[in-house]
């Protein structure tokens, strides 16, 4: 099989999998306020990851080494900066709120605000809102604290669940899209295989967006949002698939900027949902920032950006 049936037949199938999960909730009218949404997720989440193994193992006959999954292969500098990366973008998105909204005035952008008491606030609403009454004397007394402590504190734990309990359901959807399609494109230049990457990543979300997931009440025009981000987002997952070596690189990401989400809610508020808020307008201005960045300083992935690349240590043995 060549290389563009082995893509089709791969995209074929993860799209087959996670649509025809999310199409079950749908008939039991599951949402993103549904009890079992959060289960649902995480079973779609695992669609890449199984059609990857059936593409490799059943399909293509490829060798497990050919999976690229043992640790030997990563490239534990890059790893460093890949976490470097994954905790900056929750600040950069907060900055673009305080620049655009509370700067400049337009209201989609909300507010935002890293201290102490934002966050005795915010953890009041939240305790208030699951009827934990009580719980607003507790979120008083960490008013005084520094908000950029607890902001660090939160990122530090999500670094610690990305290399944890975020972990496997990262790898659900980045065996998929960094391990079988970066593979599969691996002679591709860095742009062309963003620009097939990245647009169907956020096409794969739809059925979870139109439940309602990061664009709630928006899900035709949340789907289209999910695209452009996950297009922009491509740019880094693809530098740090090839600086890492290793599809755990893109997993330690991936766990990062879901790790950190809520971090994002204890210090923004306000703002329109499609606008202000890590996947809206001001998460896609701050991944293209970061991205700019990242091609500045990385000189080698930055001149092979629109180059053919030939990565033979990531290539399967295919028959």
């Amino acid at each position: 099989m060549d290389a563009p049936r082995r893509i089709l037949s791969f995209l074929g199938l993860s799209f087959g999998i996670t649509w025809t999960i999310a199409g079950v909730g749908a008939l039991f009218k599951v949402n993103v306020d549904h009890p079992a949404y959060m289960v649902l997720a995480a079973a779609c989440m695992l669609g890449p990851a199984l059609a990857a193994l059936i593409q490799w193992r059943l399909i293509d006959r490829a060798p497990w080494s050919a999976v690229g999954l043992h640790p030997r292969r990563i490239h534990w500098p890059s790893m460093g900066v890949t976490v470097l990366l994954g905790i900056t973008i929750v600040p950069l998105v907060l900055l673009m709120i305080a620049i655009l909204g509370d700067g400049a005035g337009w209201a989609g952008f909300g507010h935002a605000e890293v201290s102490g008491a934002r966050f005795a606030t915010s953890l009041a609403e939240i305790l208030k809102s699951r009827g934990l009454t009580d719980g607003g004397a507790m979120a008083a007394e960490m008013a005084n604290l520094p908000g950029a402590a607890i902001m660090g504190l939160l990122l530090v734990s999500a670094v610690f669940a990305a290399f944890t309990v975020n972990l496997p359901f990262m790898l659900g959807e980045e065996l998929g899209w960094r391990g079988y399609l970066y593979t599969a494109t691996a002679s591709w230049s860095p742009a062309r295989r963003i620009v097939l990457t990245g647009p169907i990543w956020g096409i794969w979300h739809a059925p979870l967006i139109a439940m309602g997931h990061n664009y709630p009440g928006h899900p035709v025009a949340g789907i289209g949002m999910m695209v452009l981000f996950c297009t922009l987002l491509a740019v880094l997952f693809d530098q740090v698939r090839t600086r890492v070596g290793s599809v755990w690189g893109a997993c330690v990401l991936h766990g990062i900027i879901n790790g950190s989400a809520g971090a994002f809610a204890l210090f923004a508020w306000d703002g329109h949902v499609m606008i202000a808020s890590p996947a809206g307008v001001a998460g896609c201005l701050a991944i293209a920032l970061l991205a700019a960045v990242v091609l500045l300083m990385d000189g080698h992935y930055r001149r092979s950006f629109f180059k053919p690349v030939v990565l033979p240590a990531t290539i399967p043995n295919l028959p």
